[in-house]
């Protein structure tokens, strides 16, 4: 902010500067340089003053449409402006006759200085009204900004709380029977909080980080089981290097465990891939399905819906979802360009 400031000022330094260098070379050959310089001056700031004067007048006249308000204060500012200039100019030595159209000394600096000045008025106006236009996109801009930064930080809370709850009740009942496994699932269940909490808030996250973390959260789920679950995880390409949005798979993973029939299939699967280049990533997950389960998918779970409408917050235009939904069997493929 501070630097686009420094650079308005400059700029606006530079015209006035132009301004006083044209003026010096046109009445150069008329005077001295220092008579020339100081008749430039009282020209050019008086016409800096109108410039500057009419800011105000547009912000709080014509942007409020009192057009007749703003049209009077413009009137009165041209004329003291006009007449100051030519007062001025009249203190200086008078210019060759003959080279200058003929008539009295002050007319001819009153038509040369209406002139000048009504052009600086009128360039004052385009300029404070593109600028009031180009400031007002830009706060709305803004605005839309923080209201997809927070739909997206909403989007991103919502964590399966049904999966968590079953969870800690699968940890209490590992725990009351001295289970082994109980500090090894409060230990995983306790790495993906911290990555669901702190790392979730992050506006990227390293795509291994999220790969490693979808791993864990498997080997979560598979302790929920008395028996080893016919579940397959795979990741293939380099996936060093590449950034993604945070908790944009792990949902995908979820939904998927959500569809499946662990609980009434004997021969329920779940088939799990991650591919990656240095443009493009690619998950798919399929799972076998029972029908009869629709129930589950009013309990919990962030939906498919969470995880379009933040992939078209982060992704707009540049990423494929695609979902194939069989009698017995639920695919997703994503398809994400990431450079």
């Amino acid at each position: 902010m501070t630097t686009n400031l420094n650079l308005k000022i400059l700029a606006h330094f530079g015209v006035w500067l132009s301004f006083l260098l044209v003026y010096g070379i046109i009445f150069g050959r008329f005077y001295p340089w220092h008579l020339n310089v100081l008749r430039g001056l009282a020209n050019v700031l008086p016409m800096a003053i109108i410039f500057y004067g009419n800011l105000y007048f547009v912000d709080r006249y014509l942007e409020q449409k009192r057009y007749l308000a703003f049209a009077l204060a413009n009137l009165a500012l041209l004329a003291v402006i006009v007449e100051l200039r030519v007062r001025l100019n009249m203190f200086f030595p008078e210019i060759d006759r003959e080279i200058i159209i003929r008539s009295s000394e002050a007319s001819r600096w009153r038509i040369g200085a209406l002139l000048t000045s009504a052009s600086i008025l009128v360039a004052s106006t385009f300029y404070q009204m593109l600028a009031n236009r180009y400031e007002n996109e830009h706060r709305n801009l803004a605005i839309i900004r923080e209201q997809q930064e927070a739909q997206l930080q909403f989007l991103r809370a919502q964590i399966n709380p049904h999966f968590l709850f079953n969870t800690l009740n699968n940890i209490y009942s590992l725990a009351v029977a001295g289970s082994d496994k109980t500090p090894d699932m409060v230990l995983r269940l306790s790495n993906l909080l911290r990555y669901v909490v702190y790392d979730g808030r992050e506006e990227q996250v390293a795509l291994e980080r999220e790969a490693r973390q979808i791993g864990e959260y498997i080997e979560l789920f598979q302790m929920r089981s008395e028996e080893p679950l016919d579940i397959s995880y795979h990741t293939e390409g380099a996936l060093e290097g590449i950034r993604v949005e945070p908790m944009i798979l792990i949902p995908i993973v979820e939904n998927c465990f959500k569809h499946c029939d662990f609980d009434t299939n004997d021969k329920a699967y779940a088939r799990i891939k991650l591919t990656a280049d240095a443009e493009n990533l690619h998950f798919s997950t399929l799972n076998s399905k029972d029908n009869r389960q629709r129930q589950k998918d009013r309990v919990g779970g962030v939906g498919l819906d969470n995880i379009e409408k933040r992939l078209q917050l982060k992704y707009p235009g540049h990423y494929r979802l695609n979902i194939d939904e069989q009698e017995d069997s639920f695919a997703l493929e994503l398809s994400l360009a990431i450079r």
